[in-house]
């Protein structure tokens, strides 16, 4: 009987696994906890997303940081995601439609703005630890260690007026390269931890339509997210979360505006699934050490999944 029991047990417990693997987020923040784990090929999901963040980023034309503003941005978007096999390997494309509000400003300068949002595109495919399977072989899968390779963008296709001192969009292109790695310990039971990092570094084109026709000029950022995950049982799974980033100084033609920023984030995550189709995960951290040109500011995220 105990046998029958977890032979029952086990295919549920990797459907879960499943549900929770493909969980990206963005919006210059960390892509999340397990947004990286192994789905079966042929895999579509839908993830609806809320963000609330609080802090001094000025999502002005120039999108500079000031130490003494004072902003409260919510994001409200859809993401969808398909996974597929490339030469054998698991592969996924993900795209992330969003649109929202900012308000609050520094000093005498207050303000606000609403509209689309800047597109975010992304592509995964995985170089080691996860071979392109169905979902039945994906059931017999034992993952351990998994390497991909991550290529994403943002296009400008957000509100923006150079006219006006507050935008949602950014009015210039994004590019990331990241190579995400996560360490597996127990995979296929209720009580799963990973071990996760993701390098990764973002290249920005000019801005060449600021105010008073200016162009603003940004070097590159690296990051640098991890996370420690765990399943306490077939519902309910937290993690610890961290986020460093660096570098992103500057530049209205060619005078320097912020010198290199850095910031580190801490938080946590708390998952629960109510079906083998169906989770959320609610996110919550910020800032706990920055210099002059980093952000200040916590961050409130709460997403769901869906597999169809």
């Amino acid at each position: 009987m105990k046998n029958l029991k977890i032979t029952k047990i086990v295919p549920f417990i990797l459907l879960v696994l499943l549900i929770f693997s493909t969980n990206s987020q963005l919006f210059a923040q960390a892509d999340g906890s397990r947004a990286y784990w192994p789905v079966p090929k042929a895999t579509t999901i839908a993830t609806p997303l809320y963000f609330n963040i609080n802090s001094n980023q000025v999502l002005l034309a120039n999108n500079y940081i000031n130490a003494d503003a004072d902003f409260n941005t919510n994001l409200y978007g859809i993401m969808l995601t398909q996974s597929f096999e490339l030469k054998g390997r698991t592969a996924a494309v993900i795209g992330f439609f969003s649109g929202g509000n900012t308000e609050g400003g520094y000093n005498d300068f207050q303000g606000k703005a609403s509209g689309l949002a800047d597109f975010y595109g992304m592509g995964i495919l995985n170089l080691v630890g996860a071979p392109a399977v169905n979902v039945e072989e994906y059931m017999k899968t034992k993952y351990d260690f998994i390497l991909d390779l991550q290529l994403a963008f943002r296009a400008p296709i957000g509100q923006y007026d150079a006219e006006k001192a507050i935008n949602i969009g950014t009015n210039r292109w994004e590019l990331k390269l990241g190579a995400p790695m996560i360490k597996f310990l127990n995979w296929g039971t209720s009580k799963v931890t990973s071990f996760e990092v993701l390098p990764s570094v973002s290249f920005y084109t000019n801005n060449n339509d600021i105010t008073d026709g200016d162009t603003l000029k940004r070097k590159p950022t690296f990051n640098l997210e991890s996370h420690i995950t765990q399943a306490i049982n077939q519902m309910l799974w937290v993690s610890l979360d961290s986020y460093y980033v660096t570098g992103g100084a500057t530049a209205i033609d060619n005078a320097n505006f912020n010198e290199r920023l850095s910031t580190f984030q801490l938080g946590g995550t708390l998952g629960v699934y109510l079906s083998t189709k169906l989770n959320f995960k609610f996110t919550y951290g910020g800032s706990v050490a920055h210099n002059k040109y980093g952000m200040d500011g916590n961050m409130l995220r709460i997403t769901g999944n869906y597999i169809f």
